[in-house]
């Protein structure tokens, strides 16, 4: 019986190990006919290595990837087309770091043909995921790039994220660029985004040329043609929005006195209410932007500015602090997350628009500002004054505390920019645990509260930092149709860092920071402190709007995040493993605290 089940054993060992060999030589063979017959599309070819590229599933059901093709992708002694299809296929199972970089190098690398660099950055373009969008936007930026292929970088950007920098970087081509055809390119691509409107009588020149160019030209008018014949077939949504706003003008009695009412009333104001009511009801990340609102919205993503240092947004109607920045001024003030405010110095902030109170806020540096403040656990508003201050975010800092503990703070995740040699936050807390491991730390505090996110794929990489062994660390899913499932794993083997993490959540924490507390948790890699998290689990994108001629844009949720165990954090949150009570600091004594740590008095507190 016994050599009966050690030959039952020894049989499956054996097919497994035949079935692995099937699926390499399978793959292989793929590679070597295209390195024969590098005529044969790159595309077609990693289209067919996902699907015999893998050697099974683990026990969350995703695809293992046959490490021949992981090679494959990264293997400079192959052909250009082998590199890409492996590539190719990298970014088909989810692989989506893998692949970009692969990809990247063969369109970044000038001894490479033009026409295989063009090839690549379509491919990242239709197969990227949330990192390709990020390295794309760095290789845009980057210098020496040929107007060609800029044009195909900036367009598979657009694909992928509907960035301004894709717009950006096209119109710039398509009104002073060098070559004719560069221009032609760049016009036919930025009419296959939403700006088709304002380019037609280009596109209709265009149509009228011989050869590929007038071709695609007159695809275009045909697509659009049938496109906007169909939306006038099916007109009641327009017809309703439009009788709506035609009948508040006519009947509603609004007070004549008003001046900001007379505003709100006037029939553009109105659509641009119904699109903001519209997106809000789906979904509270939902908004509409006009052209004012994404200029503020740009404003904000800048380095520095002089103003409280703290992250904002509405919250079920309500002006809220969703995140004070770390060692900011409104950090130091003691405001904390989900702090409403209502009223900032002598104006009353209810019912103006989120970029008219974010205006209110920011001012010239060693100014004070006064917010009344409501809070869940006071029992009356009170005043905190800020002294506003040139806010500049520093991603990621550091010490060695008591007892041989590193401490490890992460405010937000950004990707860096090889190009101009930055390191993004992965790399600034892989040096921060090296310096510490050589320190003697024996174990290391990682702390995401009042982290609001950033770049996911930046939170994935030092997720990477602690878990190994090719274990997922988060997925994402939306419509196929503009957000295909992505998969992120782990490297394989062992992590970089192998001591004891505990990770320090809030309300604060959220996005990105709670992909990595969320990847720790569920890999039995380090318990969470704290409080719940804010529960921020989805993708938006910003979709500009034709009726406003791209100066107005959408932000829409496209796709939402899954932790290893399947959970969707979106407006849940993750509760942390051990609760610390919520504690009630006056801002003195919020004050007297900063000063005993600034001063070294209490070398770590934690509220």
């Amino acid at each position: 019986m016994k050599r009966n089940v050690f030959t039952t054993a020894l049989l499956a060992c054996v097919l497994a190990v035949s079935a692995y060999t099937a699926g390499a030589s399978e793959a292989g063979r793929l590679l070597e006919g295209l390195a024969a017959n590098q005529a044969e599309p790159v595309w077609l070819t990693a289209q067919r290595l996902s699907e015999v590229g893998t050697t099974g599933h683990d026990s969350n059901g995703y695809a293992q990837i046959d490490p021949a093709v992981v090679q494959a992708a990264n293997d400079d002694a192959r052909s250009v087309p082998e590199r890409m299809a492996a590539a190719g296929a990298l970014l088909l199972l989810g692989e989506q770091r893998e692949g970009t970089i692969g990809l990247e190098k063969i369109a970044m690398n000038q001894a490479v043909s033009m026409d295989r660099r063009l090839e690549a950055a379509q491919i990242l373009g239709k197969w990227g995921g949330e990192y390709a969008t990020a390295r794309l936007g760095i290789m845009l930026g980057a210098s020496n790039v040929p107007e060609w292929l800029r044009v195909e970088l900036a367009y598979s950007l657009w694909k992928l994220s509907s960035r301004p920098q894709a717009y950006q970087a096209l119109e710039d081509i398509r009104v002073n660029g060098q070559s004719s055809l560069a221009r032609a390119e760049a016009t036919l691509a930025l009419a296959q985004t939403d700006r088709f409107h304002s380019l037609r009588d280009e596109v209709r020149k265009l149509a009228d040329s011989p050869g590929i160019i007038g071709e695609r030209a007159q695809n275009i008018l045909l697509i659009n043609n049938r496109v906007a014949e169909e939306v006038r077939r099916d007109d009641f949504t327009v017809l309703l929005i439009s009788e709506v706003i035609q009948k508040i003008r006519n009947f509603y009695a609004a007070d004549e006195e008003d001046k900001d009412q007379a505003k709100r009333l006037q029939p553009r104001q109105l659509a641009e209410s119904s699109a903001q009511a519209l997106l809000y009801s789906l979904d509270q990340f939902n908004d509409y932007m006009n052209e004012e609102d994404y200029q503020e919205f740009e404003s904000q993503l800048k380095a520095n500015y002089g103003g409280i240092g703290a992250w904002v947004g509405m919250r079920d109607g309500r002006f809220t602090i969703l995140t004070p920045m770390y060692d900011k001024p409104a950090f130091r003030a003691g405001l904390q997350p989900m702090d409403v405010i209502d009223k900032i110095d002598d104006t009353e902030i209810k019912d103006m628009k989120q970029n008219e109170i974010i205006k209110l806020l920011k001012g010239p540096a060693n100014t004070t500002v006064r917010l009344r403040v409501y809070r869940r656990t006071w029992k009356e508003p009170r005043e905190v004054a800020v002294r506003r201050d040139i806010i500049e975010i520093q991603s990621v800092k550091y010490q060695m505390l008591p007892g041989s503990i590193g401490y490890i703070r992460i405010n937000s995740f950004n990707d860096g920019d090889p190009y101009r040699r930055v390191k993004g936050t992965a790399g600034l807390v892989k040096d921060a645990l090296a310096k510490l491991n050589r320190e003697g730390a024996k174990g290391i505090i990682l702390d995401l509260s009042n982290n609001p996110g950033g770049v996911m794929v930046s939170g994935v990489d030092v997720a990477k930092l602690f878990i190994g062994e090719r274990k997922t660390i988060v997925s994402s899913k939306g419509k196929r149709n503009f957000s295909r499932p992505t998969f992120y794993y782990a490297n394989p083997g062992r992590p970089f860092y192998q001591k004891p993490v505990v990770v320090v959540v809030n309300p604060g924490t959220a996005s990105a920071a709670e992909i990595v507390a969320g990847a720790m948790r569920d890999h039995d890699r380090a318990p969470l402190i704290g409080r719940k998290t804010y529960g921020k689990g989805s993708v938006q994108s910003l979709i500009g709007v034709d009726a406003a001629r791209d100066r107005s844009r959408i932000k829409l949720t496209v796709a939402k995040y899954y932790l290893p165990n399947g959970d969707c954090i979106h407006e849940k949150g993750i509760e942390p493993d051990y609760k610390v009570p919520e504690n009630d600091l006056s801002v003195a004594e919020a004050e007297a605290r900063w000063k005993m740590r600034d001063h070294h008095e209490v070398t770590f507190c934690h509220q």
